[in-house]
């Protein structure tokens, strides 16, 4: 894929670049959580029941992780995809989207919670990263990936169908407890939802092959 223009660049924010900042606050956040893990959880996680005394937790539960394989895989793709949207759009654009993405995602999930009377605390980049893949699927679509373990490229776009048709069944399932997963699948579909939403938004600003 190659990419005739940029209409817009931002002046640099940070030295070394937005998304490599989102991913050295996932890591300082995920050692912390490693070293006091109740403490990181009660004050920094989405409590939808706290939530209201406790502001700083629609951002901070994005940057959470307390597992090693949800901060491992998050940041893995965050790596690829927020430094290529970060590439496209420039460091306030992107901060823009991942921020959107992630705060849509926890207010899905706070009205979630208080749909289902479910008040699980939740944490994890997921809504965010949904929301950069959206806003890349629509800005660039002649990007390909490989769906684990499918190993033919297919589209960005097919992709996130795929991605949403599978978190909507998932929803529907953990929703009418036929089974239970832990995962916060509406966060994943809000925050696509708003990346999408903005990607249709700035698609026609590029030039793109």
């Amino acid at each position: 894929m190659h990419f005739d223009q940029v209409v817009y660049r931002k002046k640099k924010l940070v030295p070394y670049g937005a998304n490599n900042l989102v991913l050295f606050l996932c890591l300082v956040f995920f050692l912390a959580s490693f070293l006091y893990p109740r403490t990181m959880v009660d004050w920094f996680a989405l409590n939808p029941l706290q939530v209201f005394q406790r502001p700083w937790q629609l951002i901070t539960s994005i940057f959470l992780h307390v597992e090693f394989w949800h901060f491992f895989i998050n940041c893995f793709v965050l790596l690829f995809f927020g430094a290529e949207l970060e590439r496209l759009l420039g460091e306030g654009g992107y901060l823009k989207i991942f921020l959107a993405s992630g705060l849509a995602g926890n207010l899905g999930y706070i009205a979630y919670a208080y749909s289902t009377e479910s008040f699980i605390p939740a944490l994890g980049a997921s809504g965010a990263i949904f929301g950069i893949m959206g806003c890349l699927a629509m800005i660039a679509p002649g990007i390909k990936i490989i769906i684990f373990p499918i190993p033919i490229p297919i589209s960005i776009r097919l992709a996130i169908l795929v991605f949403a048709l599978y978190d909507f069944s998932m929803l529907t399932l953990t929703t009418t407890h036929i089974i239970g997963t832990g995962v916060a699948y509406i966060a994943h579909l809000t925050g696509l939802a708003v990346g999408v939403l903005i990607g249709d938004r700035l698609r026609f600003r590029y030039i793109y092959a």
